[in-house]
C-alpha cells in the first residue's frame, strides 16, 4: 500500500501518468495497474483524465492530503528504526547505582561529552531490580549494577568492571564500631539487613555466601520496611541494631549514628558490572564502554 500511495502522489505532482512514469523510471502501464488496484482497495475513483493529463477527484484530493501525512509519519518511523537497528542514536540512557556513579561512571561520562557534544545523556538512579526491568523493556541502554548481573547476562551483554571489597555498617555504639577491620566470622550473632529480591536481585544470596564461606554460619535476616534510599535503609537498620554488608564504594555516604568498617576477608568482594542490550551498540555506547574498561585496567 505504501508504494501505491507514493505512485499516486507522484502522478498528482506531475499531472500526467507518462511524466510520473518517466520520473520513477517504470512503465506507464505499471503505474496504471497500481492506481487501479488502489482505487479497488478504496472502493472509488481517485483520478480522472482530462485533455491536459490527470487530476484528482474530490475524494482523491482529500485522500492525497491524508496520504502525505501518512507517508511522512511512515518515513520518520522507518528512519528512526534504521538508526536504532544500526546502533545509531542521538541519546544514551543509563541506569546506575548512585553510590558508585561518581567513581566509576563520572570520568568516562566527561570524556564522552567531549567526544559527542550533541549527545543527550539521560541518567536514571535505579535499584538493580529497576534496571533489570528497564533493560528488558528497552527503557535504558546501559546499566551499572552490582546485583542481578547473573540474571541479566542471560539476555544481555555483561562486562565485569571491577571487584569491590566489602564493609559492614554498624550502629555507632556497637562493640565493634571502633575497630579498623572486622572479620565476617565476628558477625555471627548479628542480625543482617536483607533486601527484597525484586529490588536487589541476588543480594540476600550474596550475604549468605559470604557468611558461610568466611564465617561458617548462616545469617539471620531482619526486615526494616521500605526505605526510599540506601542511606535511609542503613539508618533504619542501625536504629534496629542490625548490620549490613555492602560494597566499600558506599563509604562516602554520611549516615547519622552509623559507622562503616572495612571487612578483613579480602576475598569477600562484589562484582560491579556494565550490562547493555544485545545487538549492535551505538558509537557513544561503545566509546563509553571502552573508556570505563580502559580506566579500570590502567
Amino acid at each position: 500500500m505504501i508504494e501505491k500511495l507514493r505512485l499516486f502522489l507522484a502522478v498528482l505532482e506531475e499531472g500526467s501518468l507518462r511524466r510520473a512514469a518517466d520520473r520513477l523510471r517504470i512503465s506507464q502501464s505499471a503505474i496504471t495497474r497500481q492506481i487501479q488496484l488502489l482505487e479497488h482497495d478504496l472502493g472509488g475513483r481517485v483520478l480522472e483524465r482530462t485533455s491536459a493529463g490527470v487530476r484528482p477527484t474530490s475524494g482523491g484530493h482529500a485522500f492525497a492530503a491524508k496520504a502525505k501525512i501518512l507517508l511522512a509519519d511512515y518515513d520518520s518511523v522507518m528512519a528512526e528504526a534504521r538508526r536504532l537497528v544500526c546502533g545509531e542514536s542521538d541519546r544514551l540512557r543509563i541506569g546506575y547505582i548512585a553510590s558508585a556513579v561518581q567513581e566509576y561512571l563520572g570520568p568516562a561520562l566527561a570524556l564522552l561529552r567531549r567526544t559527542y557534544p550533541k549527545l543527550k545523556i539521560q541518567m536514571f538512579d535505579q535499584t538493580p531490580g529497576e534496571m533489570l526491568t528497564a533493560l528488558r523493556r528497552g527503557e535504558i541502554d546501559l546499566a551499572l549494577t552490582f546485583c542481578g548481573a547473573e540474571v541479566l547476562s542471560r539476555d544481555f551483554y555483561a562486562r565485569k568492571l571491577a571487584s569491590i571489597p566489602s564493609l559492614v555498617t554498624l550502629p555507632i555504639d556497637h562493640p565493634l564500631a571502633s575497630r579498623k577491620q572486622i572479620s565476617i566470622s565476628e558477625l555471627k550473632n548479628e542480625s543482617f539487613v536483607g533486601a527484597p529480591d525484586g529490588d536487589v536481585p541476588g543480594f540476600n544470596q550474596k550475604i549468605i555466601q559470604f557468611c558461610r564461606k568466611f564465617g561458617k554460619f548462616r545469617p539471620r535476616f531482619v526486615s526494616i520496611g521500605k526505605p526510599t534510599s540506601l542511606a535511609e535503609g542503613l539508618a533504619m537498620a542501625g536504629n534496629d541494631e542490625a548490620v549490613s554488608l555492602q560494597p566499600i564504594y558506599i563509604s562516602h555516604l554520611r549516615i547519622p549514628n552509623i559507622v562503616m568498617v572495612p571487612i578483613a576477608d579480602t576475598e569477600a568482594t562484589w562484582d560491579l558490572f556494565l550490562v547493555w542490550q544485545r545487538g549492535k551498540a551505538s558509537g557513544p555506547l561503545r566509546a563509553l564502554l571502552d573508556a570505563m574498561t580502559s580506566r579500570q585496567g590502567s
